[in-house]
């Protein structure tokens, strides 16, 4: 005999089997352990100690200080390739090789355009590990 309930279905009087249960595959399971265990190595070698030296090199190249060191060399070695020239410039920033050395005006500027092949050398020769293998004059404002 069946019955209707508060919730709109039928109660044919027969007990509640529940959903069929679908038990898994030894090989899905083997799987699933594996992901598990793989899982559970990255999180456990991640929180291994690190050696000293890279997390000093970490914490130099998050502050930036290695650049600020690296630009003061620059600066002194533009200081003393430019000369009487260098109170007129002032060194910007290094990319791909290229410094850029922002100048007063344009004469100061053509004047340095036609020593720049001594200034390239002089700077390659003052700061090697930079690299230079360019400079490019820009007009702007001294600080």
């Amino acid at each position: 005999m069946s019955h209707f309930l508060d919730n709109g279905f039928v109660d044919n009087g027969s007990p509640d089997k529940g959903p069929p249960t679908n038990k898994p595959s030894p090989a899905s399971e083997f799987e699933e352990l594996e992901r598990r265990r793989a899982s559970h190595r990255r999180w456990y070698f991640g929180k291994q100690p690190k050696q000293i030296g890279k997390v000093i090199a970490q914490l130099v190249q998050r502050k930036g200080y290695a650049q600020v060191r690296t630009a003061d060399q620059r600066e002194k070695a533009w200081q003393v390739a430019a000369g009487e020239m260098a109170s007129f410039t002032q060194v910007g920033g290094l990319r791909r090789g290229v410094l850029e050395v922002l100048v007063a005006n344009s004469l100061v500027m053509q004047e340095l355009s036609f020593r720049k092949e001594d200034l390239l050398a002089q700077l390659q020769e003052a700061l090697p590990e930079t690299k230079i293998q360019q400079i490019r004059f820009r007009i702007g404002q001294i600080q």
